[in-house]
């Protein structure tokens, strides 16, 4: 009997696995040391349980929860693992698909950082070339011109509650902003109802799904969201000054909102496409 007993830390070295794995096994009741020394009161695993150790593994490693192996080893029950495998290639789709858009939408926030670092001084209008983009615009009932950063953060929210409403990745929720109609733009009448996400070929198909085509944008970026009514009166000043029109909607875009850089707390980027006036 001694002979096939095993201290926490040997059973963990011959298994391949940590102490502290173990004890949470323990703690959960999925493999609790089988064999007390009625003199010592040391606890200590027996060669033969290394078997349900590695049954125990290989369902972690389906992705299966430490709860559903307890309730399968628990009842022995061959029905209720049958099930929990058929069920899981599904779980793991989703895993993936979710993995997927927050490796796609890591890359977005590293490119973001990036764009910071090159940024031209803030209220300096610059020319960029984008490339074509697809966003997700959601109607709100706020107007970020008329409630100023309250009513950013209200349609932030709403756009927040929508991702959760409809399942979809949270991560997609990094990078947003507002959009305002070019008709507003042009007639000075700024009003931005909208707001919206960046997403990618993951996302599901939906009617509010708009494409951005590629383009020529003039943009503006900045730190101060009180002064985003003067910029684009700046932008559309520069854009007839320069013998060019709009050819889309505006989009103020947040480039981040963490203390990244410096003490800014946010920092955004709005921006139009445009095409020269015939003649000019």
């Amino acid at each position: 009997m001694r002979n096939s007993l095993l201290k926490i830390g040997e059973m963990a070295e011959l298994s391949h696995v940590s102490t502290q794995t173990l004890r949470l096994y323990a703690k959960n009741k999925l493999l609790e040391p089988e064999y007390m020394d009625p003199e010592t009161g040391y606890r200590y695993y027996t060669l033969e349980q290394c078997a349900k150790l590695d049954l125990i593994r290989a369902l972690k490693s389906c992705r299966l929860s430490l709860e559903q192996i307890k309730e399968i080893l628990s009842l022995s029950s061959e029905e209720l693992l049958m099930q929990a495998l058929e069920e899981q290639p599904g779980v793991l789709t989703d895993e993936i698909y979710n993995l997927s858009v927050s490796r796609n939408n890591l890359s977005r926030v590293q490119k973001n950082l990036q764009i910071l670092n090159t940024l031209p001084p803030f209220g300096q209008v610059f020319f960029e070339y984008v490339p074509e983009r697809k966003i997700d615009v959601q109607k709100t009932d706020f107007d970020f011109f008329e409630l100023g950063y309250e009513g950013y953060e209200k349609m932030l929210r709403h756009m927040q509650n929508y991702l959760h409403e409809n399942h979809l990745p949270p991560s997609y929720f990094i990078n947003v902003g507002t959009l305002m109609e070019m008709d507003y733009f042009i007639n000075g009448t700024y009003s931005s109802h909208s707001a919206f996400i960046f997403v990618d070929d993951l996302y599901p198909e939906k009617n509010s799904v708009r494409t951005l085509p590629q383009n020529t944008y003039m943009s503006v970026a900045s730190d101060n969201i009180a002064l985003e009514s003067a910029y684009a009166k700046h932008l559309y000043e520069e854009m007839k000054r320069k013998g060019m029109m709009p050819c889309g909607d505006y989009l103020c875009e947040v480039l981040t909102q963490f203390p990244v850089h410096q003490t800014k707390q946010l920092i955004y980027k709005i921006q139009i496409p445009v095409q020269r006036i015939n003649g000019s």
